[in-house]
């Protein structure tokens, strides 16, 4: 039987594709998506090729996807099994460095840890060049979040808070009179 005739027996589910279409927001799943679709609705694959701006033996390859594993085969995401250039125990060096240590304590004049910065620390220290796009993923690895760094000092000293707030009062009633 070939792809066509397989296609035609098979049911298409709309409310799964909606909910992996609304689940995938990566562009080349939601094409995969959208090429089965039109497939579906009874359009040739040269016709699709076109919609989707895909070659035709891309869209055989998902179609072969679609007949073996059905719409969840689709939205598998790309991996790569590329080795990572930090070891195991570099990564976990790492990861200590970013919870006990400052961006200051190698000589960098910041005191937040930001993707460019970490690079610039792998890369003084182990001599491995890495992206930003990257550290974010080894953070993910290591189980760090990186959110958008913000201004976060360094509590001081009570007494040092009390004097400060001392001094504050009475600097602004003193300037508003």
């Amino acid at each position: 039987m070939n792809r066509t005739q397989a296609l035609k027996q098979r049911a298409f589910d709309a409310q799964q594709w909606q909910k992996l279409y609304y689940r995938h927001p990566q562009q080349y799943l939601r094409k995969r998506l959208d090429a089965i679709k039109q497939l579906m609705l009874g359009q040739s694959r040269t016709q699709v090729c076109q919609q989707v701006n895909c070659s035709y033996d891309t869209l055989t390859r998902w179609l072969d996807s679609y007949l073996t594993g059905g719409l969840e085969q689709l939205v598998v995401a790309i991996t790569h099994d590329k080795p990572s250039r930090l070891t195991v125990e570099q990564q976990q060096q790492l990861k200590l460095m970013l919870l006990k240590e400052r961006p200051s304590d190698y000589g960098i004049e910041r005191q937040l840890w930001t993707g460019a910065i970490i690079a610039q620390v792998i890369e003084q220290r182990w001599e491995v060049q890495l992206k930003d796009s990257r550290i974010y993923e080894i953070l993910d690895e290591i189980g760090l979040s990186h959110q958008r760094g913000h201004r976060d000092y360094a509590n001081a000293e009570r007494p040092q808070q009390l004097k400060w707030i001392e001094t504050v009062k009475k600097t602004s009633i003193s300037t508003a009179q």
